[in-house]
Parts: C-alpha cells; sequence; structure tokens
C-alpha cells in the first residue's frame, strides 16, 4: 500500500507525457514571433518613419534652390485692334541659413534623440512580444498536459464503470454505487470538453502571436538565471529598462526643446542669391529680353510677435516638465512589475513545493482507501472522492509549475532583459542602424517607389 516519493513522481511524469517526443521549442516560437509578429513589423517602420526626422532637421542647415518659370498673356483692345502682349520670365533662387541662434544645430540634435527613444521603445515592444510568445506557449503545454489528465481520468472512471456493473451483476455492489461511478463518469467527460475547449482557446492565442499553430511543443528548456534578490532585481530594471531609457531620452528631447523655444528670440541672418532672365513679345514680336541677378544678406530679428515666443517657450517648459514626471512614473512602475513579478515567482514556487506533497499524500490515501474498499470497509464514494483530490493535486502542480515559469520569463521582461538580443536566438535580428545609417544624412536620391510596394506586398500577402 504504501507508495515513494520517486514512485509518484514517476507516475505523474507518465501521466504528463502524454505528448510526442518530436516538438517544437520554445525558442522556436520566440524566433517565429520575432520574426512574423505584426506589432513588430508595424514599429519597425514607426521607426524607420523617424529616421526621417534627422534627414528633415539636417535639410534645414543646408542651401535651399529653387527653379520658377512663367508665362503670362495679355490683350488689350485699342480702337477695336486687339493687342496681345506675352511675358516669359525664368529665375533660379538660392537662399542659405548662416545663423538662427542654434535652432537649427538643436533640432538636428533633438531629432537624432528622437531617434534612440523610438529605438528603446522598440526594444521594449520586442520584449514584450517574446513575453507573449513565452506565455502563449506555456499556456498551451499546460492545457495539453491538463487535457491529458482529464482524458485518463475519463479512462479510469470508464474502468471502474465497468467493475461496478460487473459486481452489481454478482451481487457485489449496489445500483447506488454503480450510479454514483456514472455521475462521476459524466463530470468528468464535461471537465474533458471543458479542458480542450480552453485547449483550443489557448492555441488560437499561440497563432495570434507566433503566427502557427502549436504541434509538438517540446518540455520548456530550464529556467533562466534569476537575481538572488528583489533588491537586485530592481536595480537592474532601472539601469537597463529599455522604457527608463526611453524616459530618460524623451526628457533630453523636451529640454532641447525648450532651449530651442528660448532661442527663438535671437536674430537670424540668411544669405539669398537670384538669377533671373525674362522676355517680352507683343504681336509676335520681342520689345525687350534681358537677365538679372542679385545677392544679398537678410537679418530678421523678432520684437513683437503677438506673445507666441512666451506661449512657445512656456510650453516647451510645460513639456519638459510632463517628460520629467513620466520619467519618475516609469520608474515607480518598473519598481512595482518587478516586485509583483517577483512576488509571483515566489508564491509559485511555494505552491510547488507544497502541491508536491499534496500529490503524494493524496496517491497514499488513495491506495489507501481503494484496498480498504475492496475489504468493504469503504465505499465507492470514498474511492471515487480519493481519486479526484489525486487529480486537483496534479492539476494544480501544473497550474503551479506554468505560473513559475511565467512568472521567471515576467520577471525578466520587468528588468529589461527578455530581449532578443539577451535570448539568443540563433537569427539575424534587425539593425535598426541601417536605415538611420541611409537616411540621415538627406540624401537627394530616393527609393523606388516600385520597390517599395513590392517588399510591402510581400509581407503582407
Amino acid at each position: 500500500m504504501k507508495l515513494g516519493w520517486q514512485r509518484t513522481l514517476g507516475a505523474f511524469a507518465i501521466i504528463l507525457s502524454g505528448l510526442p517526443v518530436s516538438a517544437d521549442t520554445l525558442t522556436d516560437a520566440m524566433r517565429l514571433a520575432y520574426e512574423t509578429n505584426p506589432t513588430l513589423i508595424l514599429n519597425r517602420a514607426a521607426l524607420r518613419a523617424t529616421d526621417e526626422s534627422v534627414a528633415l532637421a539636417r535639410s534645414g542647415r543646408r542651401p535651399s534652390i529653387t527653379l520658377q518659370a512663367s508665362a503670362n498673356s495679355a490683350n488689350n483692345n485699342t480702337n477695336f485692334a486687339g493687342i496681345a502682349t506675352e511675358t516669359y520670365s525664368a529665375s533660379l533662387n538660392a537662399s542659405l541659413n548662416l545663423f538662427d541662434g542654434g535652432r537649427s544645430r538643436d533640432a538636428v540634435e533633438a531629432a537624432k534623440t528622437s531617434v534612440l527613444a523610438v529605438r528603446a521603445s522598440l526594444r521594449n515592444i520586442e520584449q514584450s512580444v517574446m513575453l507573449s510568445a513565452a506565455q502563449a506557449f506555456l499556456t498551451v503545454r499546460r492545457d495539453q498536459q491538463i487535457v491529458s489528465l482529464a482524458r485518463n481520468n475519463v479512462d479510469v472512471l470508464k474502468q471502474q464503470l465497468q467493475a461496478a456493473e460487473d459486481r452489481l451483476a454478482v451481487g457485489a455492489a449496489t445500483r447506488t454505487d454503480v450510479a454514483q461511478t456514472r455521475a462521476r463518469l459524466a463530470a468528468a467527460q464535461a471537465v474533458l470538453a471543458a479542458n480542450r475547449g480552453a485547449l483550443a482557446i489557448s492555441a488560437e492565442s499561440y497563432i495570434a502571436v507566433v503566427g502557427t499553430a502549436p504541434v509538438n511543443l517540446a518540455y520548456p528548456p530550464r529556467l533562466p538565471e534569476l537575481p538572488g534578490s528583489l533588491a537586485s532585481a530592481e536595480e537592474i530594471a532601472l539601469r537597463t529598462h529599455p522604457l527608463m531609457e526611453a524616459a530618460h531620452l524623451n526628457e533630453k528631447v523636451a529640454a532641447i526643446d525648450l532651449r530651442r523655444a528660448r532661442n527663438a528670440r535671437l536674430p537670424s541672418l540668411s544669405a539669398n542669391a537670384n538669377i533671373g532672365y525674362s522676355e517680352t513679345f507683343r504681336s509676335g514680336v520681342r520689345l525687350r529680353d534681358g537677365g538679372s541677378s542679385s545677392a544679398g544678406l537678410t537679418l530678421t530679428q523678432p520684437i513683437y510677435t503677438g506673445g507666441a515666443l512666451s506661449a512657445s517657450i512656456r510650453q516647451a517648459g510645460a513639456q519638459l516638465e510632463r517628460r520629467m514626471g513620466e520619467t519618475a512614473n516609469t520608474r515607480a512602475q518598473m519598481r512595482q512589475q518587478v516586485s509583483v513579478a517577483w512576488y509571483q515567482l515566489q508564491i509559485a514556487r511555494a505552491s510547488i513545493a507544497a502541491t508536491r506533497l499534496q500529490i503524494e499524500a493524496s496517491q497514499y490515501a488513495f491506495e489507501g482507501i481503494t484496498e480498504e474498499a475492496n475489504l468493504g470497509a469503504r465505499t465507492i464514494l470514498d474511492t471515487l472522492n480519493a481519486k479526484q483530490e489525486v487529480l486537483s493535486a496534479q492539476n494544480s502542480l501544473i497550474s503551479a509549475m506554468h505560473d513559475e515559469r511565467i512568472a521567471a520569463y515576467s520577471l525578466l521582461s520587468a528588468m529589461g532583459l527578455l530581449t532578443p538580443d539577451n535570448l539568443d536566438l540563433g537569427i539575424e535580428l534587425y539593425d535598426p542602424s541601417e536605415n538611420f545609417n541611409r537616411v540621415q544624412n538627406a540624401p537627394i536620391r530616393t527609393f523606388e517607389a516600385g520597390k517599395i510596394l513590392d517588399n510591402i506586398a510581400d509581407r503582407w500577402q
């Protein structure tokens, strides 16, 4: 009757091994999510759009050259005789900002800093997708194991119902015993149907994140190495989390914008040059033609703008205050997320230890009650209840092990360490600097529109 600890866990492992050995791994799921998740695709495109802000800012420090051409025709009626006059002109205009109080320089710096902030936000989105992939993977595996347990329970109850009916036929059991077993079997079949529905739902969540249906999911890898204390985890989060980096960078952008608003009160100096040519014809006869050229400097000093400059300075100051508040708020949120994940991990580990003891004790009790029922000292209902306690404990252990892994990956995410770089997915990672280096200097050449549309069609077909 006595069942040892190793035998209990061995039997439990056999029950949980109902899945095929050949399986997709958690790393595979994360890799697919990184390559195909729509959230990452759209945020990478948003980052590429932000890269162009640097090129736009740099264009303000470069010459501007425009070509203008015009053609005018006028018809004057004098003494009922129409006289047509035609004028054609063209001019080439150039201007260059020589001094603007540092505003154009600050605009470039602010744009570069904004790009870095969006990159940090993208890294946070990447690790959020990695966490979603891990949660989807682990939830499907948990639900698969629970379905396996429920299916096994239904099979066992079918055997018990057959045994009860056989014993009823020889007078060793009552109709009540058979009815109780049949009721318990019906309840187990209902639970199995519910568990299968939960598995189907979790599989759909997996598809939404990873992009493919879960087929054969392998046992998850060993838990990653985690800090030994809550204080250490919080210190890592405040130092390395992408959202903290993005908050500091956005605060820096706001400080630059405040400086730009103040410098708008300073004078600006620009150089201008113009080359033009025009011809005038009357009734087809050229009257005059000639060219012109000019060059000069323009000094502009704001004196009164209706309060717009003062308002923009106050607005920039309020924006900086807002960004500083967001940094403080992000810091508090990081601490909270780390603490929640840390305590969830501790709860799950304590639950695992207690549930393993519960499994051993309930299995021991079930075997004893079964032997006592065979001797007539216990009823069929006692046996069914004891078996149900074993099943409940096994389900609790599956859920606790699932919760432990979810909490571990959530803790990594809260610390800012669940990034593709740290996960070593074994694939080529998206390099945000590639597009930035291509466009930051505002090249004149534009990208082929057809090629861009083809890439978009290939990606979203």
